[in-house]
């Protein structure tokens, strides 16, 4: 029983929890808002772009996954494009999201920090897997993704310190 009281007092258990630190909330919502400005103004500039309708053009064509008549729009384009765009901010707006009702009316705990940081991990990988080393914005969200993570690795020093700030 006496075990049991000085692991809860070192907060060693899962349901340890700990108010969000203010300064990590502005960190975590100023990188969500920068990885989706600049995941939009990259789909923005493919989109305006006749050049890049071509070259998806010719790659669906070539790809012969469909019948030979087939013959892709801009609109298919477009929406592929928007379709991308969308499934690309999933993570960090949810994130985002949950991330300012966790400050607002929840509590920190690890569970919150170990699913965020294998979620975030998989939405860095998704856009590393994109390989558009040619492109700025390309960069810029995997530093996004990079600030994202090592933020909410450091909510796990906030727990450890048990500061209920």
């Amino acid at each position: 029983m006496i075990i049991n009281k000085s692991a809860k007092q070192k907060g060693l258990y899962m349901n340890s929890y700990t108010r969000f630190p203010k300064r990590q909330l502005y960190i975590i919502l100023i990188a969500v808002a920068f990885i989706i400005f600049i995941s939009s103004i990259d789909v923005l500039m493919r989109v305006k772009d006749e050049t890049f309708f071509e070259l998806w053009k010719s790659a669906v064509l070539n790809s012969g996954a469909y019948p030979e008549g087939f013959n892709p729009t801009f609109d298919d384009y477009a929406g592929a494009e928007m379709f991308r765009y969308l499934f690309k901010i999933a993570i960090p707006m949810g994130f985002g999201l949950l991330t300012y009702v966790t400050y607002q009316k929840l509590r920190l705990n690890r569970l919150f920090i170990f699913i965020w940081a294998v979620l975030l991990a998989g939405g860095m990988a998704y856009t590393f897997f994109e390989l558009n080393f040619g492109s700025v914005f390309y960069y810029l969200v995997m530093a996004g993704y990079l600030v994202l993570i090592i933020t909410v690795l450091s909510l796990t020093q906030e727990m450890n310190s048990n500061r209920n700030l």
